[in-house]
């Protein structure tokens, strides 16, 4: 009867345990009495080890106490600190590079307030093995800033001071032990021999019961699944049968869940899109006679008290904006409410957001910035494959859409030029495609109910552009959260499912 991978698993860890440690006691003890006759037992040796173990330290203390001295003349500089106190970030950044070129054992400069970075001397320093960094921070003065600056140490040095360490240190035992070496390693050979039978026995049983834990952990959690419970995760981290086993369990459950939740999701939208075109219908059947009253109340009046005919153009010219404001929800209501469904279709999603670049390019231009520049710069990169993928073109660029108009939006309100970019990308089986800002980001709080309808944080915002995001998301049997972008705003992650590729049929 064939073994199992488990079964082959075990035989090679009691094997592991027996000869591990035999061959781990040998090379040991070989290499402790290598090392013993090679340094030789005698003061002399003891004396010049201790002596160098001194001067590294001296060395080490000295190198503190330079970078002290550094970090106190660079904080006390008369010219950084007046410029610190000013603000002046342009004169902050060229005194630290005189600084940098005065003091060249200074890696680099740096000026922070409020754990904002304000000026440094230079880009960034790229990561070296050959170099360990000493980070020192001092206040400037009473301008509220700190002065960080780093120094470099060889690595090679401080790794020098720990073989000398170790190397006394073994000097020290062989020196205090003497000829009692060999039988110390001796007896630790035959303790080793002994431990191994003990630590086999130990070990199949502790294997054993491990396979019978999981197997109980994976009933509970099916008993747990059936009550309804559909948040239990089995923890699983060995590649086995019953490992195997707990992650295709776990994958089922968290497909369920996924499920679950979309179907939900949709019902609410489904509730949602029914309320929007009832309250639509509410709203805009009085609309009409209310602007047409007041448009005739302000033709029929002659205008013979000229302050009542002013308060009566004002009126009017109020009455005449909030119903258009009224009828823009209303079309935006109309709109959500009659949102069809997705009819999926085979397509290339690198196509899909060609037709889309020229559009949402030009999209910037309807967020203006008081001063007259745009919002945000829109930029689509179109991934280097196809991307075969089943969506509604249309339903899918309007789900984009929203969410690039939802970027746009933010940096209006925040009242700066930033960037939104759109990326698509093969992960797996799926594609990952990114809507990414710069803007203000989202609140973690926040994240789990922006997609739920009228739910927003923007004056001029009617909560629908996510939720209908996520509507289009999950017809294509996607998923879509919102996370923070590299660049600190808000990035929201779509993933679907790539369309798999016609089975190959081959002649007889």
């Amino acid at each position: 009867m064939p073994t199992s991978r488990f079964e082959r698993k075990l035989l090679l860890a009691l094997v592991a345990v027996a000869v591990v440690p035999m061959i781990g006691a040998i090379v040991f003890g070989q290499a402790a009495l290598r090392e013993a006759y090679e340094v030789g037992v005698n003061p002399h040796v003891g004396n010049q080890l201790e002596e160098g173990l001194s001067l590294y330290r001296q060395h080490f203390t000295e190198l503190r106490k330079h970078a002290d001295h550094l970090a106190l003349a660079v904080a006390n500089d008369y010219e950084l600190v007046p410029a610190a106190i000013a603000g002046n970030v342009n004169a902050m950044r060229e005194r630290l590079a005189q600084l940098k070129a005065m003091y060249p054992a200074v890696a680099r400069m740096s000026v922070h307030r409020s754990g904002q970075l304000l000026a440094q001397s230079g880009p960034g320093l790229a990561v070296s093995s050959e170099t360990r960094r000493l980070h020192l921070e001092r206040p400037l003065g009473d301008s509220g800033s700190r002065v960080r600056i780093t120094v470099d140490a060889p690595v090679a040095l401080m790794a020098a001071y720990q073989q000398a360490g170790e190397l006394s240190e073994v000097f020290a035992r062989l020196e205090k032990g003497g000829g009692e070496v060999s039988n110390y390693y001796l007896l630790v050979y035959m303790g080793f021999l002994v431990g191994v039978i003990a630590i086999a026995i130990v070990v199949g049983v502790v294997l054993s019961r491990r396979v019978t834990r999981r197997v109980a952990l994976l009933a509970a959690a099916t008993a747990r699944v059936g009550a309804g419970d559909l948040d239990v995760q089995v923890p699983t981290d060995v590649k086995d049968e019953v490992g195997e086993l707990t992650r295709a369990f776990n994958a089922m459950v968290r497909d369920i869940r996924e499920s679950r939740d979309r179907i939900e999701y949709l019902q609410r939208i489904g509730a949602w899109q029914e309320f929007a075109r009832r309250l639509a219908h509410e709203i805009k059947n009085p609309l009409t006679p209310i602007q047409l009253a007041v448009q005739e109340l302000e033709r029929s009046y002659d205008g013979a008290e000229g302050r009542f005919a002013s308060q009566l153009r004002d009126a009017a010219a109020i009455v005449q904006e909030e119903v258009a404001t009224l009828r823009r929800l209303v079309s935006e209501f109309s709109e959500f409410a009659r949102m069809p469904e997705a009819q999926l279709e085979p397509a290339s999603l690198r196509a899909v957001l060609a037709e889309m670049q020229r559009s949402l390019e030009h999209l910037s231009d309807q967020y203006p910035l008081p001063d007259g520049r745009v919002a945000g710069k829109v930029r689509c990169h179109r991934p280097a494959e196809p991307l075969p993928v089943l969506v509604d073109a249309m339903m899918l660029r309007r789900g984009i859409d929203n969410l690039v108009r939802n970027a746009l939006q933010a940096l209006r309100d925040a009242g700066r030029e930033g960037r939104v970019e759109i990326t698509a990308e093969r992960m797996g089986g799926r594609v990952l495609l990114r809507v990414s800002d710069d803007g203000p980001g989202v609140p973690e709080l926040e994240r789990a109910r922006i997609f739920d309808p009228y739910v927003t944080t923007k004056a001029d915002g009617t909560g629908l552009g996510l939720a209908i995001a996520k509507k289009v998301v999950f017809e294509h049997q996607g998923e879509i959260a919102c996370r923070t972008s590299r660049w600190g705003g808000a990035e929201f992650e779509i993933r679907l499912p790539l369309r798999p590729s016609p089975p190959v049929v081959t002649g007889a």
